[in-house]
């Protein structure tokens, strides 16, 4: 049977035909849209793609350039003390010929601030750099590496058969002594070094670095710059240092270090008696002595907390002296650090209040070395300790920077003649005139003298003789202990 489409139907199908054929012709059209959408994508994601790694690239290098700058000491062109020490590291971790030792060499450039202060910071920084350079040339000799740690600190690190590592320290000294020329000057160094080596320090880079630095403290120590060696006698001093140094923390922390008092007389008065507070400490094996332990603490950061103490607790002593009426005053040493803290004054202040303590009858003892470093601040604490009614005296003057001229407008009470020109008087007439000079000088700015360190009779008459009204020494008493002062002096009174 045959069907035959009708008219309608043929039109019908056309019509479909037609509209899937416009169907298909959009749809290729889409799709080519697409296509060049995609090509240009892929084209754009290519493009950032080689942008993005040119980005890494850059950032990589300007990473590497910064990491090589963090290491590199920008003035002299040597190594940093970061990078000194990473180098040290691998240098300590490889192996080495037989019968030779790394050696670590520290060099402190000694009174640099009086070379900035002769030829000014770019001077200075002109010597540092010719520093460098010759460093650098005796590090290079022994296929070494050398830096800058900062300041006017530097190091060098060379394998040498240990026989010959002093004399090569020495024939770095001798280099860096040569005379510099800066701004048509001659300049001569003062260089102080530090050595050790593994073969007495060890290979544990903490170690190594202790030594030398413990021989830089010890080269520092000389009248003039020097070389010293970590030995085997440098060894056992520094392993009764580090024992020292855990009871020195360990005394501070349980306050077992004690005010002593000397006593200060007036020949016109031998009524009037001062104390000097002395620190003392007793340790497990006897007393140590201040010369040791004292600049111990400050290099471990206690000075202000053993001065604060002290302090207190000779307040709280002395004030009963006082109130009964046989002492007159008591003096305490406070350190350049102590001093130079923002809250010295706050804290001292609070102290005073808390004891009761008369404010006119504390004497505050600093050294010619706080004026050294900010003037203008050092003059402001003290002017707020005068403001408190305290009473300021300028310790050890006389071997140090300061001039009487220079005092003059300072709210000083008091001046202390170091005890080495006391010494002095039995074999230098010139002392004499020395001392009297300053004394003179004193009184017309209404300064009282005392002299330290009176031993002899001798010492005693000139001293009365050149007009000094307060005087402290053997002669007339030693340190002690508060019951011991109490007992020796509260129902005495001096004879003179």
């Amino acid at each position: 049977m045959t069907y035959t489409l009708s008219d309608q139907d043929v039109a019908m199908l056309e019509r479909r035909a037609l509209r899937e054929r416009q169907s298909r012709k959009a749809a290729e059209k889409i799709l080519e849209q697409k296509s060049l959408e995609l090509f240009s994508a892929n084209t754009d994601l290519k493009k950032a793609k080689e942008n993005l790694r040119a980005q890494i690239e850059a950032l990589q290098v300007e990473r590497d350039r910064v990491l090589e700058a963090s290491r590199v000491d920008h003035l002299t062109g040597l190594a940093n003390r970061t990078a000194f020490f990473e180098r040290l590291v691998t240098a300590l971790l490889a192996p080495r010929l037989q019968k030779t030792s790394l050696k670590l060499l520290l060099v402190d450039l000694r009174r640099f601030k009086s070379i900035n202060a002769r030829v000014g910071q770019y001077g200075g920084d002109l010597v540092l750099k010719a520093v460098a350079a010759r460093l650098q040339q005796v590090a290079d000799e022994a296929s070494g590496f050398a830096a800058r740690f900062g300041g006017n600190e530097f190091a060098l690190c060379v394998e040498l058969p240990a026989r010959h590592a002093f004399c090569y320290a020495q024939h770095l000294q001798e280099v860096l002594h040569q005379p510099i020329e800066v701004l048509n000057r001659q300049l001569t160094l003062d260089v102080a070094i530090g050595a050790a080596g593994t073969n007495t320090a060890g290979s544990d880079i903490e170690g190594l670095r202790r030594a030398a630095d413990f021989a830089m403290q010890k080269a520092r120590a000389l009248p003039v710059g020097g070389v010293c060696a970590y030995d085997s006698e440098l060894k056992a001093e520094a392993s009764r240092r580090h024992d020292l140094e855990i009871l020195l923390r360990k005394a501070i922390k349980k306050n077992e270090i004690e005010p002593w008092f000397q006593p200060i007389i007036d020949p016109r008065d031998p009524s009037k008696l001062s104390f000097e507070v002395l620190a003392r400490w007793m340790g497990p094996d006897g007393f140590v002595a201040p010369m040791e332990f004292i600049p111990l603490a400050e290099e471990l950061g206690l000075r202000r907390r053993l001065d604060r103490y002290l302090l207190q607790r000779a307040c709280e002593l002395a004030k009963p002296w006082i109130d009964d009426g046989w002492l007159s005053d008591i003096s305490v040493n406070v350190s350049p650090s102590d001093l130079m803290s923002p809250d010295f004054v706050r804290i001292l202040s609070e102290v005073l209040e808390q004891i009761d303590f008369p404010r006119d009858r504390l004497v505050i003892e600093v050294t010619e070395s706080v004026f050294i470093e900010d003037l203008a601040f050092a003059r402001s604490q003290l002017d707020a300790l005068h403001a408190l009614g305290l009473k300021v005296a300028l310790d050890d003057f006389g071997t140090g920077y300061s001039n009487l001229r220079s005092l003059v407008g300072l709210p000083l009470s008091k001046i202390k003649l170091d005890r080495s020109l006391i010494s002095d008087l039995d074999i230098n007439d010139s002392v004499a005139m020395l001392i009297s000079t300053i004394t003179q000088w004193a009184r017309a700015i209404n300064l009282t003298i005392v002299a330290e360190g009176v031993e002899t009779e001798n010492q005693l008459t000139v001293l009365k003789a050149l007009g000094c009204t307060n005087l402290q020494g053997y002669l007339f008493g030693k340190a002690q202990c508060a019951n011991d002062i109490e007992v020796a002096y509260q129902p005495k009174k001096i004879a003179v």
